[in-house]
């Protein structure tokens, strides 16, 4: 049986919808990633030793030779983050954003240095967690010389896949398709990298300063896509960001406020699944 819309035959088995997604649903995270009494203070000792000695003296005379200096950046956060939920991550620069996100990660990849374990705490990851994380310039996408599309597609297994990818982010320029990383303008980097994260089908992506470096409507574009992406897929994301408008456009359901050794935790409830755009 077929139905026509506008001089167009179609079958009605599909229900007018003339484009299917080759961006699988992913498997969910199995459960919360749980945060208990998480604290992170970093220590330092003040030595005057690497000091020119009229530094030293100055120094000296206001009775300032050798010091430990802690500096509580998390106090005893407690914090659930339920499967599929987008929270994002706000604060002033330095209040320690970049600091939570590392603890999450260190979590979920299980890294041993320092600075991604908290001081005090724990943090319980669902054992199926599937992490793509991108702190600039510490963990980021690794690029070659292939072009954008091949890496993308690469990673995803599917060359569909890969240019809904960067439709999604953007990127639906064929000329771009052919670039290769080092070629593309910064806020075009930004963007490849984020398809590239999700071309892994991550069930968890984490992405300190999220489209920090893209004109106010390309980052609301982006954070408006990504939330869709993220519904419609099963996707937890975790997001810090720097500007406010974002908000409207990801639909966070949970704010974490970061800012003077405190988070506070604004619940804005689940959100209602967005289907994805077209």
């Amino acid at each position: 049986m077929r139905t026509s819309f506008r001089g167009i035959s179609m079958p009605r088995g599909h229900g007018g919808r003339l484009y299917r997604s080759r961006i699988s649903r992913v498997q969910p995270l199995s459960g919360p990633i749980v945060l208990r009494r998480i604290s992170k203070t970093y220590r330092s000792v003040l030595d005057l030793s690497a000091l020119s000695p009229a530094t030293r003296d100055v120094l000296k005379a206001f009775g300032v030779e050798r010091r430990i200096i802690e500096r509580a950046i998390i106090r005893d956060l407690d914090l659930e983050i339920k499967p599929g939920e987008i929270v994002v991550v706000v604060g002033i620069s330095g209040a320690g954003k970049t600091t939570l996100l590392r603890i999450l990660i260190g979590a979920c990849a299980r890294l041993e240095e320092e600075k991604y374990r908290p001081s005090e705490g724990e943090v319980r990851v669902p054992d199926n967690v599937r992490l793509s994380c991108m702190l600039p310039g510490e963990i980021e996408p690794m690029f070659g010389e292939e072009t954008i599309l091949e890496h993308i597609a690469s990673k995803a297994g599917d060359v569909q896949a890969a240019l809904e990818l960067l439709s999604i982010m953007g990127i639906s320029d064929a000329v771009l398709y052919r670039a290769r990383y080092g070629e593309l303008s910064t806020g075009q980097k930004e963007r490849v990298k984020l398809a590239s994260l999700l071309a892994e089908m991550p069930n968890l992506l984490i992405v300190d300063e999220f489209a920090a470096h893209l004109d106010v409507e390309t980052a609301r574009r982006i954070a408006r896509r990504i939330a869709r992406l993220a519904r419609s897929i099963g996707l937890t994301m975790i997001l810090s960001i720097h500007r406010a408008e974002l908000l409207e456009e990801l639909e966070p359901d949970k704010i974490l406020h970061v800012g003077y050794g405190r988070v506070y935790v604004e619940d804005r409830g689940s959100a209602p699944p967005i289907a994805p755009s077209s």
